[in-house]
């Protein structure tokens, strides 16, 4: 009965409370990616660096936690990604525009995604882990870690093309043609920017910019949220 309740309030959430759930969904996935990301596997240029990577050993539970992360950051991601799509549709008049096409495209190719992404990505160190626990060899941890990259890195690729992608070219079309109330400097509340501005936090520390692709797509929510609906629109 409980859970029938829940689900007959959610039921009755407005626009708004339903698009935020999608802010809410990348802040745990933020969450997960720096579990996933700081401190961990990462670039370097030291001479004690193994083929470039600076490679460290981090508890598994890390990587178990980020893992379920991102489940239930796709849950929450699906209830607003669905409502965003129908408000951008019905109410705004989008569902024929081609930019619309292609940001409909990457946030249902986004709510396989984000959850693959994690379980994927959270392998790796795992393997290192496992590997250096068998073998007390850098090299060769690092070498079952390379295996595994191969056998995911395209769908990682397609991943992030489709997703991240398409979702910044449609999102900055739409805001630049005016198909949304949005101001113009909203334009850059989308993934690749705010990843590629994350870059500039390493400078403090490696890895500092692990959460910033997910914070992209949370702001674009947040903005959303905020100015595509009313505060009462159901």
């Amino acid at each position: 009965m409980l859970i029938l309740k829940r689900a007959i309030t959610v039921k009755n959430w407005t626009h708004r409370q339903r698009i935020l759930l999608g802010f809410g969904a990348m802040i745990l996935a933020m969450i997960g990616d720096y579990l996933l990301g700081y401190g961990t596997i990462e670039m370097s240029s030291e001479p004690g660096a193994y083929m470039g990577i600076a490679w460290s050993t981090a508890p598994d539970w890390r990587y178990a936690a980020s893992s379920v992360l991102g489940f239930v950051s796709a849950a929450m991601f699906v209830a607003a990604a669905v409502d965003l799509l129908r408000v951008l549709e019905d109410k705004y008049g989008l569902a024929e525009s081609k930019l619309f096409r292609l940001f409909r495209i990457a946030n249902w190719g986004g709510i396989l995604y984000f959850a693959f992404i994690h379980i994927a990505i959270c392998m790796l160190p795992v393997v290192f882990n496992a590997g250096m626990e068998a073998t007390g060899e850098t090299a060769a941890a690092a070498n079952m870690v390379f295996r595994v990259l191969k056998s995911i890195a395209v769908p990682l690729a397609l991943g992030f093309v489709v997703c991240d992608g398409f979702v910044t070219a449609a999102w900055i079309g739409m805001t630049v043609r005016g198909m949304l109330p949005v101001r113009k400097i909203a334009l850059l509340c989308n993934p690749l920017i705010i990843a590629l501005l994350g870059q500039a936090m390493n400078c403090i520390h490696n890895g500092l910019d692990s959460g910033f692709e997910s914070l992209g797509w949370g702001l674009m929510y947040l903005v959303c949220a905020m100015k595509l609906v009313g505060k009462g629109e159901k």
